[in-house]
């Protein structure tokens, strides 16, 4: 069997309570081309176990026996992977049955973007939907916008795999130094992704280190060049206010419901 062209790059830490949930959604994918890379940063619960369960070729283990943290996890799986696409995942969410066939098909077909997102459901532990966000579809505006808050949902982003790593500032720094060497950012308007929000989350940190980190990376994006001109600032702040009075008007839908996909 040949290289496939993605890599699901997922870090697992004591995360067996909805890990299943997870990996099940990625391996009832309507596109089938992948491997999972799951990255077991030494867990001390029965996920390591629940990975090797899983009889599926296209799932591909990773164990470490010293806890590198979640930066430390995501780096060391980027290291191991070698296909033309990377999509990022946590152990607690849930991906759409089309969500990497959406996202695979955009870059392939817009070779001008480099990363993709989509907008997203927010949940909580039992599942239940908290609210929505319907992220910036435009580049140039998702570039205006990142610069005052990170507007791209981490766990639905699918990316080229060329010269990319995280660090302390997590996947906003991420975006930072993507925007900063001229690469297009953008979301697909799809609701592809089910982030659940807990206390246990492995990709959350304490809150005012969050906003320490946050503050930090719009600091760097201040002396960024390049940013919009006034009119075009003026355009995107009219578009910016559409876009929020649409999302506010939105009713609830089911996720998988046949209302979900954008067209």
């Amino acid at each position: 069997m040949g290289t496939p062209p993605l890599s699901i790059l997922m870090p697992i830490y004591n995360g067996e309570r909805f890990l299943k949930e997870a990996i099940d959604s990625l391996l009832n994918q309507t596109f089938r081309d992948f491997e999972i890379v799951i990255v077991n940063d030494a867990s001390t619960d029965n996920s390591l176990k629940l990975v090797k369960s899983y009889k599926d070729k296209r799932i591909r283990l990773i164990n470490h026996k010293r806890n590198l943290g979640f930066i430390g996890a995501l780096n060391s799986g980027l290291e191991n992977i070698k296909t033309k696409y990377v999509a990022c995942m946590n152990q607690d969410d849930i991906s759409h049955p089309k969500r990497f066939e959406k996202e695979f098909n955009f870059l392939e077909n817009h070779l001008e973007i480099f990363l993709v997102g989509s907008s997203a459901i927010c949940i909580d532990e039992k599942g239940k939907e908290i609210c929505k966000f319907r992220k910036y579809n435009h580049p140039n505006i998702l570039a205006w916008r990142l610069r005052r808050s990170n507007g791209i949902i981490y766990p639905s982003i699918m990316f080229r795999n060329k010269e990319v790593f995280f660090d302390r500032l997590h996947e906003y720094g991420l975006y930072y130094r993507l925007i900063k060497r001229g690469e297009k950012l953008t979301n697909l308007q799809d609701f592809l992704v089910k982030y659940r929000v807990h206390s246990n989350a492995l990709s959350s940190y304490d809150k005012e280190n969050q906003t320490k980190l946050m503050k930090e990376v719009i600091i760097q994006f201040k002396y960024l060049r390049g940013g919009p001109s006034i009119l075009k600032k003026i355009i995107y702040s009219v578009f910016v206010l559409m876009h929020h009075f649409r999302t506010k008007r939105e009713k609830k839908r089911s996720l998988f419901g046949k209302e979900n996909l954008v067209q």
